[in-house]
């Protein structure tokens, strides 16, 4: 069993500690966050093609599912990471190179896997392409350009 994430767009902000009363910001994002539930380990599985997605925690799809590592109690559960507004660019960029944006572009990448990573996500239960996108990578991708639109930054809270 793990960890259910979930990805809150908050203010502008280099740092955590730049953001000013971080419990009522969190607190007013409930149309601006992503409920990732437990599927970040196969949505890293799947961006980085890889069984083993941990091993490099500076990639994209590492930052974009986890961001920087950061540890924080509030009221809504753990802080486990945050992305500063400065990153955000590079993350809207990876989108579109790899166009997961749309759910053709998803597909051709879902459809390339190698047949090692195909194996893994089926024995983890994984969803279909078609859940997978329109329950957590549309959302995901809507998130982030949205943050890159408003200058946000992005806080990642294990509950």
């Amino acid at each position: 069993m793990g960890i259910s994430i979930n990805l809150y767009r908050l203010p502008k902000a280099e740092k955590l500690d730049d953001i000013n009363d971080l419990e009522n910001q969190i607190a007013k994002t409930t149309d601006t966050k992503v409920d990732l539930y437990k599927i970040t380990g196969e949505l890293a599985v799947i961006f980085l093609n890889s069984v083993n997605p941990y091993s490099d925690t500076s990639t994209i799809p590492y930052k974009m599912l986890y961001g920087r590592q950061i540890h924080k109690s509030v009221s809504v559960g753990e802080i486990g990471g945050f992305l500063p507004s400065f990153e955000i660019p590079e993350i809207t960029k990876w989108i579109k190179n790899n166009k997961i944006e749309t759910f053709n572009g998803f597909s051709k990448m879902y459809d390339s896997l190698s047949e090692e990573v195909k194996k893994e996500l089926e024995e983890m239960g994984t969803d279909d392409k078609i859940s997978l996108f329109t329950g957590y990578i549309r959302p995901l991708v809507i998130l982030y350009f949205t943050a890159l639109e408003n200058e946000n930054s992005v806080v990642f809270i294990g509950q």
